[in-house]
């Protein structure tokens, strides 16, 4: 059932670790089976902005729809219950409340979860929530995974839009002019990025931000596009009469820089002072003239100029000709937006430092204490589950797996340390061996792994040279197979103590009557270290029939020998020989001894 919670775990999102997001909707499509398995996803949010999202799930009763994604689940296991144990990288200044944190799923298998707060840093959170769920009263423990993406916050102001306001270590920001000039005259920027760059450009270039702090954006804009318009016109003073007497009959005139009337008012009659006009006409650069004429309708033989005065664009206020004044209001509108914005940088942490054991021999039944320079703030990953309570600075291991460990600070910005890939080494079978005339012998050789190595022990010291399947013993005591396992590196033991049998020599039975056929006849070594052997004794007949048998009854090795005067004494040059147990048998006519050799 290795993957029965891997799905079924996807929609067991109870928990009240945060207990600030109350009042979820469970919604959920009426057409859902009783015993299946659904959530809903989770919405986008944005940094700086209000978040709050609610997801619906429901529980499988059985592990029937767990099955039909993860075959080695059999089908049909009630489950009984569900609890929600822990959450990992929950997206900063977001909190979560659900409907309950324990389901028993013969009563309830629908609920509800709402994501909410004010997220600060970007990224796409995998938001691992750890469980437990009760199947045929076995417990056991996964994780599920809920994707939610926080994009990069955005500050909108009159003048400017700001793309990525924050973020850990650096952040790069683009900055969008909310007043652009399209293409027109009369506008001119300055950005100040608090960084300490500064431009002009209507669409500055992105800036990085590079250092942990808080820095102050300050934008200006001034808008030049009014142009200069002549508003009014007042006549305070003027030299000239009327022909006939009384109040001249007063008008003006507005020449451009080419000398060409741009404007003209009808006369006022009797004209009193002071006299308005409002010409509303825009000026552009060049000397501008504006003339006041007494209109006498040619009766004295023209008009009179009763003043002429010059200006420009600046010209503002009192102009005089001699005894004529006007005064004259040019206006000039120009617009200042100046708006102001935040990016904020946090400190990244340095990656937590694990200490590589790579040169350490792991094999089953070892624990390994996996050490991190971070004592909180820390989350433990075994492959790609979070461990079950793993937040502190060390975590005891004792299975292979791929290990990690993730540290977040408290401004929720997070550093991920390298992996260690662990292999626990299989344990070859404890090479159990059995007692038989002094001889001991591997009780089951088929169990031994492909590669492998032994060596006895006697009283805890190793035995020269003995490697063998088998090893006769010349002594009481405590005895001890190791089996190594040459690919792995790791090895299995069993002891037991031995009282040696006085009645088997060399492993082999003390006999009456070949002793006294064959008094005397020493075979030796009987542990075979080389291929010399000796043969020493008298011999009654004239010859004498060596023959060397293993242990399946197959002759190896025969050869005659003819003593001289009946005393043998030979140097015997076997044959190469394999580990293991074998028997000489000594003939001299109808008398037989058997001697037993071992073969380390």
């Amino acid at each position: 059932m290795k993957g029965l919670l891997l799905l079924f775990a996807t929609i067991s999102l109870s928990v009240n670790l945060y207990a600030d997001c109350p009042g979820c909707t469970t919604s959920l499509p009426d057409s859902l089976p009783a015993d299946t398995i659904f959530i809903t996803q989770a919405a986008e949010g944005q940094v700086g902005q209000y978040y709050q999202s609610d997801l619906s799930f429901r529980m499988p009763m059985t592990t029937t729809p767990v099955n039909a994604s993860d075959p080695d689940t059999p089908p049909g296991l009630p489950i009984s219950e569900i609890t929600v144990s822990s959450v990992a990288n929950l997206p900063p200044g977001l909190s979560w409340e659900a409907s309950q944190t324990v389901f028993d799923v013969s009563e309830e298998t629908d609920g509800c979860v709402r994501f909410c707060g004010v997220p600060i840093i970007p990224g796409l959170y995998n938001v691992e929530v750890i469980i437990s769920a009760e199947v045929l009263l076995i417990n056991r423990t996964s994780s599920f995974t809920i994707p939610i993406l926080i994009l990069p916050g955005q500050t909108v102001s009159e003048g400017f839009t700001i793309d990525n306001t924050s973020g850990c270590g650096e952040v790069l920001a683009s900055f969008d002019n909310n007043v652009p000039s399209g293409g027109a005259e009369g506008f001119s920027y300055i950005w100040d990025f608090g960084n300490g760059n500064n431009s002009t450009a209507e669409n500055p270039e992105p800036q990085l931000y590079d250092e942990p702090g808080e820095y102050g954006i300050s934008y200006q804009v001034i808008v030049d596009t009014f142009g200069y318009l002549l508003n009014d016109v007042t006549i305070t003073e003027v030299s000239c009469d009327d022909f006939l007497g009384g109040a001249p009959d007063l008008l003006i005139e507005v020449y451009n820089p080419l000398g060409e009337k741009i404007y003209f008012t009808d006369e006022v009659s009797n004209a009193s002072l002071p006299l308005s006009f409002e010409p509303n006409i825009f000026i552009e650069e060049g000397p501008y003239e504006i003339r006041v004429i007494d209109d006498d309708q040619g009766l004295d033989g023209g008009d009179d100029l009763c003043g002429s005065f010059g200006f420009v664009q600046t010209s503002n206020g009192v102009l005089t000709d001699g005894g004529a004044t006007v005064e004259i209001e040019i206006l000039h509108r120009v617009d200042t937006l100046r708006s102001e914005g935040t990016i904020r940088v946090f400190e990244q942490p340095d990656p937590p430092q694990l200490e590589d054991p790579s040169g350490d021999l792991l094999c089953e039944g070892d624990t390994l204490l996996l050490l991190t320079d971070y004592d909180s703030g820390t989350q433990w990953y075994q492959d790609t589950t979070p461990v079950l309570n793993a937040n502190g600075d060390s975590l005891v291991v004792w299975e292979s797996g791929v290990y990690w460990v993730n540290f977040t600070n408290a401004d929720g910005c997070s550093a991920t340390s390298d992996t260690l890939d662990l292999a626990f080494g299989t344990l070859p079978v404890t090479p159990v061996f059995t007692n038989e005339d002094n001889l001991l012998t591997l009780f089951d050789e088929e169990a031994l792994p492909e590669n492998f190595s032994l060596q006895w022990y006697f009283n805890g010291e190793p035995i020269e040279a003995a490697q063998g399947l088998e090893y006769c013993i010349d002594k009481s005591g405590d005895y001890t197979l190791e089996a190594v396992d040459l690919d792995s590196g790791c090895s299995s033991t069993y002891s037991r103590s031995v009282v040696y049998d006085e009645d088997f020599p060399n492993c082999m039975p003390v006999s009456t009557e070949e002793t006294a056929l064959l008094s005397g006849l020493q075979v030796y070594p009987t542990l075979l270290e080389g291929e010399v052997l000796w043969v020493k004794g008298q011999v009654r007949s004239g010859g004498l029939q060596l023959t060397l048998f293993n242990m399946q009854g197959q002759v190896i090795w025969q050869q005659p020998y003819t003593p001289v005067g009946r005393q043998l004494e030979v140097q015997i040059i076997l044959p190469q020989l394999a580990a293991g147990g074998y028997v000489l048998q000594a003939q001299d006519g109808m008398e037989v001894a058997a001697f037993r050799l071992i073969k380390p």
